[in-house]
């Protein structure tokens, strides 16, 4: 059997706070598989915010509107999927979360998503290991 050469744990972090709930679950991880590299990541406050924070991409594909304005701040939006919905007409997560997340704009979602940013840098972290 292949051993893993490291694990990212990802999440949403709804109502939860991000650094208290990321500490806990690294701990946790750890005390399961202490002999590889882990790494916590919780989306805050959902997966669907980097979305939000890098629409600049998707303009003009599954319905979004050509003209869709990026939010200042879209990790404090709360029901991103709602607000995707609505740009969309719907939204459906296991349909349009990978089609979505293949053409968001990744540089404009780590400049305005800071739990974004900690995912690159946690795939960084552990491919470097």
């Amino acid at each position: 059997a292949v051993e893993p050469r490291g694990v990212l744990v990802l999440i949403d972090a709804d109502d939860d706070c991000p650094a208290e709930l990321g500490p806990e679950l690294l701990a946790r991880a750890g005390r399961i598989r202490p002999d590889i590299p882990l790494g916590v990541v919780i989306a805050k406050s959902e997966f669907e915010s980097w979305i939000l924070a890098g629409i600049e991409g998707l303009r003009g594909k599954r319905g979004i509107p050509d003209d869709v304005r990026p939010l200042d701040d879209p990790e404090s939006i709360r029901d991103a999927k709602g607000r995707l919905s609505r740009l969309m007409g719907t939204y459906k997560e296991t349909v349009d979360q990978p089609a979505l997340t293949s053409h968001f704009d990744l540089h404009q979602a780590r400049r305005r998503s800071d739990s974004f940013d900690k995912l690159c840098r946690e795939i960084h972290r552990l491919l470097e290991i």
